[in-house]
């Protein structure tokens, strides 16, 4: 693992790290409620020769807790800064969660810089229903509560329940991703990640940019996934031309933790292809 960097984005400051190795450069892109550090267990799994990327979303990990809302959009063009911080004309973009939906908004605007695309337990249609947990938080002075009160076993909890080998959540990857809401600047980073917006307003134009995708896609999906409903990346592969389906069977929504080799074998599989 490489050390962490800090860049100044326009709605602030970004940590990432950089293999530096290899002219072909992947940048990953976490979800809710995790970090760069998801993205760990499947390094090791892919060629060695590659430039890995793997960045905090803002108000996620080290980088910047920000304390205003920020859109789906604003985080694509956030991505798109950092890329051409690193000054790179194309990319793989692998993306997995909450933060597959972001990859949309990218593909509707700076598409031309996407080389392949991977998408990972992707929440991208209008009509995805939020789990159970994040309703609950959504509630106003409930989640407040909540979060100041229960917040690392609500962090455990959901992470837990969207894995099927749950002792591959060890305590140090667990607190690489809880250190990023520490204190009351964390509790209210949580609250407001955990609040971004209904799928029905936020995800209403992907159908639209779904249908533009013409870069092959990778969509991986556990088998055993409690979040994300199977029809969600059944319409993905049906509507990207050239898009290939991988259900895990043994894996269920937080892959690259869950089900890191088999992660790796399908991204090695895809990009060398």
């Amino acid at each position: 693992m490489s050390a962490t960097k800090i860049f100044q984005s326009l709605r602030g400051r970004i940590a990432y790290t950089d293999t530096r190795n290899g002219e072909r450069a992947l940048i990953f892109m976490h979800g809710l409620p995790t970090s760069k550090e998801i993205w760990n267990p499947v390094l090791p799994y892919l060629p060695s020769d590659w430039r890995m990327i793997a960045f905090d979303l803002l108000d996620y990990g080290e980088s910047e807790k920000i304390n205003q809302p920020i859109s789906q959009v604003e985080r694509a063009d956030m991505l798109d800064e950092l890329r051409a911080h690193l000054k790179l004309d194309k990319f793989i973009l692998v993306a997995h969660d909450l933060g597959s939906s972001v990859a949309i908004d990218y593909m509707g605007k700076y598409a031309q810089r996407v080389e392949k695309l991977v998408l990972m337990s992707p929440p991208v249609y209008p009509d995805f229903k939020e789990p159970s947990i994040v309703k609950l938080v959504r509630v106003q002075g409930l989640g407040e509560a909540l979060v100041r009160l229960l917040k690392p076993i609500l962090l455990k909890v959901g992470i837990l329940q969207g894995m099927v080998h749950k002792q591959r959540l060890t305590f140090d990857l667990f607190n690489s991703i809880a250190r990023g809401f520490e204190g009351n600047s964390g509790n209210a980073a949580l609250l407001r990640i955990l609040r971004w917006g209904s799928p029905f307003n936020i995800f209403k134009n992907y159908p639209t940019i779904i249908a533009s995708i013409r870069v092959p896609t990778l969509v991986l999906q556990g088998q055993r996934d409690p979040y994300i409903p199977e029809d969600q990346v059944t319409r993905l592969r049906d509507t990207i031309p050239v898009c290939k389906l991988v259900f895990i069977e043994d894996g269920a929504h937080f892959l690259p933790m869950d089900t890191p080799q088999a992660v790796g074998r399908e991204i090695t599989q895809f990009i060398a292809a």
